[in-house]
């Protein structure tokens, strides 16, 4: 009788696969996503919610549109109109 670690488990392999592939393409995206919201609340934006969402849902096209227009978001850092 073969032991419980020998059984297969049916879809095994390849759920193993799908989980790896999701976590590759999840994580990614969850950590440009809170870059996103720390950089815009950093800028002090009214908007860093929608920012931080649309990183998620929108993946790269809205990372590169972020960094397009990411001075117009709102200052950085402690600097305001090139004083500190």
């Amino acid at each position: 009788m073969p032991s419980i670690l020998q059984i297969g488990v049916p879809v095994g392999p390849e759920l193993l696969v799908a989980l790896l592939l999701a976590g590759i393409l999840v994580v990614p995206a969850l950590l440009a996503s809170l870059l996103v919201y720390l950089d815009a609340t950093d800028r002090n934006s009214r908007h860093a919610v929608a920012w931080t969402l649309g990183a998620l849902l929108g993946g790269v096209v809205v990372w590169v549109l972020y960094v397009a227009v990411r001075d117009e978001v709102g200052p950085s850092g402690s600097v305001v109109n090139g004083r500190a």
